[in-house]
């Protein structure tokens, strides 16, 4: 702003002190070559060198260096990529500090940002303090690289900034609702306001006379039904833009109502700002901050910047003039922001604002000095100097804008502080950050609280207005509402919260009162941090430095330096190589290397001791002491291992003490208790070595529990390490003070016991065989032989200790289910089954030829056949069968028929719930023979099977997975016959009742298996089924046409085995034991058998057959399909 009619401390004239400035930069101007054409500017700025950037350029614009701007460049940040809105008189589109390619005019209502006859040269100085180009020439911008979206204000500075200008009909409400909503609409994060002049009408000298000038604003909207243009710029702001304003220039003690607007409507501040001036020799001029002191800054004024010749209708050329008034202050400020939300790039509008002022250097009046004019530039500058207070104050807001300090990250936290650090990306914030400012403004809005309480009461609104209210007093109750309704949800301590996956390292010495908050990503503590740091579950906290309480809930913690209690839940981790006060562990893990002070473990804690803690106390979890410890008292269900030292040791009841990792020594420098019901688990190796406790002092057991185990080493030992366990002596405890009292009863094996021996000093155990057979365990039969087996087994196999050391029943049940062998009775109980495929299509043969007299045939079948058998108390199996068999036959005598066949099969077994199989190649040869003297039929046949094949066992006990195999031979012989008597039925059907007897021997031959401890030897074995079968089979045939025949057939019957069918094995170890006698599912007593076929003629010689024929009791089943081929000669 650089026209007002009041003017305190504004002259137009006597510009001394810039008068050089401003004309070597005009000059510079004129010596250009050719703007269009000058070579590109080879700038000598350098990353990381801030003197470089100090240019004839850089400090013609002293305002650049007063802000410490070089520091930003030095950094890498010159507004790239940040687009910053200019709301102004319009700009000098041809000067050639602001080049087209990053000034961008912005059309509202017809209306181009570009400068036009009816405005000034206002726009283009504000222009060349946002973006003037850096070219080596002149000055340059604040933003030296930023884009710069130009509006309009369709008028000159000289445009009052009230409800209304008469002058300027066309800059309405209307309009400028549009034109904020053009320049946000490209994006704009900030708008720089340096517009019009204050209103005739309006003083804003006191906070009552400034409201006097809000109820005028407000009045005129009551009066028109109409919005102004304030409610414009604070839609635009509502919805994130950030409105910075300059203060005025008349002197007043408060920013103008447009700077000071957000006192009347609290919801704008974090996107409302106002700026005043700063003069060069360090003082503030034009009007002061006030009551807009916390959203306010100074900034520079007085300064060279952009212009030119002639007048707006026609100007003739770039140059360069002075610019003052806090118009020059604002887009110092606008544009410092703008490099601070290019550094930071993660951060919202809001929290890069919040950056702006916290790292402000805090100015405060310098009663030292008087007022002065420096050289007439002013009418009144007053004194300015360092504050250190870091609260914004009524003179300078929060104080100077510091680029340097604002490249370093914030200086306070103004509430909760959330900083998404996208994945990938790393940030350090170096300044120490606190929150002072709140804690004053809390003291001040406390006290305008209670103002507001004493008014409601004064004024009688405590229940609301009353009925016929002034205009004035609905302003003065909807503004008190608002400040309330602000004071209640406003926060007043800072807290930060780390989000996103990327990681902030905070290098300061932090003092902010609030959480530290990890939801994400890492957050390293270089520096210190004063309040309680929370760790959730997507977060890392790394300190290097110094922290206060840290809660770990469900993150990582990593503690280097030095922190105050840390608490670790929900299955968060933590470790500690520094310090830290006292550990709380209740559901996770802490791994305390460093040094630490008394640590509680909760049921689903773990803690790592390998540094020094003070007393540790267990209840539920679980902790390794392999460092030096306090007191360490173990409660309810808690465990306690390691190899280091305490002071003192105490078990609880149902709490567990288990010296080292695998076998070690627990030292304890004083007493020991063991209390009645606690636990103390002891390992020993089967290389001789056992756990201890070593105490200096006393030994206190009042019963408890010792529970054995063997380090680490699962069932079987060799038979050297069983040697060595079995009868030797363990030291477990000692203790110098002496010992006394009795441990319960010990436990930890089935089978052996470990006993205990007292010493003055000492307590002693040894181990012994017990009196526990093995067969205890067993839950079947079969388990039950093959335990009493075991017993006789050489004491040194592996299979024999893989039981003798069983902790419990539920290892030993497993082995013993594997030892057991039960394949090869499954295995013979399928070969049995089998056969009835075998003499079935012997007699179908004999049924299907019976119509055929004095005919020779031949016939050849293929089939396969899949069963099933489910077990009680041992396993059941699958089988699967697939073949031929093939024979031929001719009639001896009228009624008489008899052949032979011959064939082959593959047969698979599977043991069910056991990894063990058999397979066999069979070899069949029969013969039969049939009698038809009428409706009378006997059949009979007879069949021998050779059977070649092997048995595969994966076993697995304890630590030993092994593979027994073995080939196992096998012959199966039938005898067979059946009688029946046929039916004519109408046309060309029958039906037959039959009864048939079959008797089956099956022999194997005695094998051993190979393969490791656990192979078996299996002896030669007979086994033998008579099987009776009543039915009932029929026939009829459809004549297809005149020369094909269909023949259906089927029958259904009842088979009974007439002696036990269940098969067996005699079984031992390879190695030597007593046998024993393993069973396998019981061949069916009673079955459903089932067989239907249909058959196609084939000339008059030939007949084609497929059928099904199936078996069905309660625990077994097989089902088969056959293809059949029949010729007569």
């Amino acid at each position: 702003m650089t026209r007002h009619k009041k003017r305190k401390t504004m002259k137009r004239s006597g510009a001394k002190l810039l008068a050089p400035v401003v004309v070597a930069a005009a000059a510079a101007v004129a010596a250009r070559p050719g703007w269009a054409q000058a070579a590109p500017y080879p700038d000598p700025g350098r990353r990381g060198d801030p003197a470089s950037w100090r240019t004839p350029e850089f400090t013609n614009a002293w305002g650049l260096g007063a802000m410490h701007a070089e520091y930003a460049y030095a950094a890498g940040y010159t507004g790239a990529n940040v687009a910053i809105g200019v709301l102004d008189s319009g700009y000098y589109a041809q000067h050639p500090e602001l080049p087209d390619s990053r000034f961008v005019p912005v059309t509202a209502a017809g209306v181009s940002g570009v400068l036009n006859p009816n405005n000034n040269n206002h726009g283009t100085l504000v222009s060349g303090v946002v973006g003037g180009a850096r070219d080596g020439v002149g000055m340059h911008g604040v933003a030296p690289d930023a884009t710069v979206y130009e509006g309009n204000t369709n008028a000159t500075d000289g445009f009052r900034f009230g409800v209304s200008d008469p002058k300027f009909p066309a800059s309405d409400a209307k309009y400028f609702a549009e034109a904020y909503d053009a320049l946000a609409a490209k994006g704009v994060r900030i708008i720089s306001n340096s517009w019009g002049s204050q209103p005739a009408n309006e003083n804003y000298s006191t906070l009552n006379k400034l409201t006097d000038a809000y109820k005028l604003h407000e009045a005129v909207r009551t009066a028109t039904g109409r919005g102004t243009w304030l409610d414009a710029a604070a839609k635009v702001s509502r919805d994130g833009v950030i409105n910075n304003f300059s203060s005025g220039n008349t002197g007043y003690d408060n920013a103008s109502l447009r700077g000071a607007y957000a006192y009347f409507h609290p919801e704008l501040e974090g996107h409302w700002m106002t700026t005043t001036g700063y003069d060069q020799l360090s003082g503030q001029v034009y009007n002061q901050c006030g009551i807009a002191k916390w959203w306010c800054v100074m900034a520079p004024t007085g300064v060279p910047s952009t212009s030119y010749s002639g007048g707006a209708a026609a100007p003739t050329g770039a140059t360069y003039a002075n610019f003052n008034g806090t118009s020059a202050a604002a887009p110092h400020a606008s544009a410092a922001l703008a490099l601070i939300m290019e550094r930071f790039p993660y951060m919202t509008s809001e929290q890069a604002l919040s950056v702006l002022f916290t790292t402000a250097q805090n100015m405060e009046p310098d009663p030292s000095r008087p007022d002065y004019t420096n050289n007439g530039l002013f009418s009144t500058v007053h004194p300015a100097k360092p504050g250190a207070s870091g609260v914004p104050n009524a003179f300078g807001g929060w104080g100077l804008v510091d680029l340097r300090r604002a490249m370093n990250g914030p200086g306070q936290l103004l509430g909760t502080f959330d900083a998404a650090l996208p994945a990938g990306t790393a940030d350090v914030w170096s300044n120490d950050i606190s929150d002072v400012a709140l804690a004053a403004r809390k003291r001040e809005d406390d006290a305008e609280h209670r103002a507001w309480l004493d008014t409601l009461r004064t004024k009688g609104w405590e229940h609301g207005l009353p009925a016929g209210a002034s205009n004035g007093d609905r302003i003065d109750y909807a503004l008190g509402v608002a400040r309330e309704t602000a004071y209640q949800a406003r926060e007043y301590q800072g807290s930060l919260v780390k989000s996103g996956g990327g990681t902030l390292t905070l290098a300061g010495a932090n003092t902010y009162r609030g959480p530290t908050t990890v939801d994400g990503g890492e957050l390293r503590i270089d520096g210190s941090i004063a309040a309680r740091a929370v760790v959730n579950p997507a977060g890392r906290l790394t300190v290097n430095g110094r922290a206060a309480d840290i809660a770990v809930n469900g993150g990582v913690a990593t503690i280097a330096g030095t922190s105050a209690n840390l608490s670790i839940d929900r299955q968060g981790r933590a470790a500690v190589t520094g310090t830290t006060a006292d550990v709380r562990v209740a559901s996770g893990f802490a791994s305390l290397g460093g040094t630490s002070g008394n640590v509680a473990v909760g049921a689903l804690g773990v803690a790592a001791i390998t540094g020094r803690t003070a007393d540790v106390a267990v209840d539920g979890g679980r902790a390794s002491l392999d460092g030096a410890s306090g007191n360490v008292a173990v409660g309810n269900g808690g465990v306690v291992s390691g190899s280091g030292t305490v002071r003192t040791l105490t078990a609880a009841a149902n709490g567990t003490v288990a010296p080292g990792h695998s076998v070690g020594t627990l030292t304890v420098s004083g007493d020991v208790r063991f209390a009645p019901g606690s636990i103390y688990a002891v390992e020993v190796s089967p290389g001789g070595a056992g756990d201890r406790i070593v105490a200096g002092g006393r030994a206190q057991i009042d019963g408890g529990a010792l529970a054995l185990a063997l380090e680490n080493t699962p069932p079987p030992l060799t038979p050297e390490q069983s040697r060595s366990v079995l009868g030797r002596r363990f030291e477990i405890l000692n203790a110098a003070g002496g010992v006394a009292g009795r441990f319960d009863a010990p436990s930890g094996y089935l089978f052996v016991n470990p006993v205990l021996a007292y010493g003055p000093t000492t307590v002693s155990l040894t181990i012994d065989r017990n009196a526990t057979p093995f067969a205890s365990v067993a839950r079947t039969a079969n388990e039950r032989g093959v335990a009493d087996a075991l017993e006789t087994a050489d004491p040194g196999s592996a299979v024999y200790n893989s039981v003798l050391f069983a902790a419990s029943a539920q290892a030993p049940q497993a082995t013993l289910a594997q030892l057991t062998g039960e394949i090869y009775p499954a295995a013979y109980a399928a070969l049995v089954n089998e056969s009835r495929q075998v003499r079935e299509t012997a007699l179908e043969r004999l049924w299907t030829a019976r119509g055929a007299p004095g005919r020779a045939g031949a016939w050849a079948r293929l089939l396969g056949a899949w069963g099933s058998a489910r077990g009680g108390d041992v396993n059941g199996y699958t089988s699967s069968t697939g073949g031929f068999l093939a024979g031929a036959d001719a009639a001896l005598l009228d009624s008489v028929r008899a052949g032979g066949f011959a064939g082959y099969s593959h047969t698979g077994v599977n043991l069910r719930n056991q990894p063990s199989s058999a397979s066999f190649d069979s070899f069949h040869l029969g013969a039969y023979a049939g009698w038809q003297p009428g409706a009378l039929g006997v059949r009979i046949g007879a069949a021998h099977a050779w059977h070649r094949g092997g048995v595969d066992r994966a076993v697995q006990y304890g630590a030993v997975a092994e593979n027994e195999t073995t080939a196992l031979h096998a012959e199966t012989t039938q005898v067979f016959g059946e009688a029946g008597y046929r039916f004519a039925l109408d046309g060309a059907a029958t039906l037959e009742p039959f009864f048939g007897v079959a008797y089956v021997h099956l022999k194997n031959q005695g094998t051993t298996e190979t393969g490791g401890a656990a192979a078996l030897r299996v002896r030669q074995g007979n086994h033998d089924v008579t099987f009776s079968t009543l039915g009932v089979r029929g026939e009829t045939r459809l004549g297809l046409t005149s020369r094909l025949q269909l023949t259906l057939q089927g029958s259904a019957g009842w088979q009974h085995a007439l002696t036990d069918g269940q098969p067996s094995g005699t079984l031992a170890f390879a190695t030597g034991s007593d046998t024993f006698t393993v069973s396998s599912v019981p061949v069916a007593k009673d079955a459903a058998v089932l067989n239907v076929g249909a058959g196609l003629e084939l000339g008059k010689n030939g007949w084609l057959r497929v059928g099904y024929s199936g078996s069905l009791a309660s625990r077994q089943s097989e089902h088969a399909v056959q293809g059949s081929l029949h010729w007569k000669f």
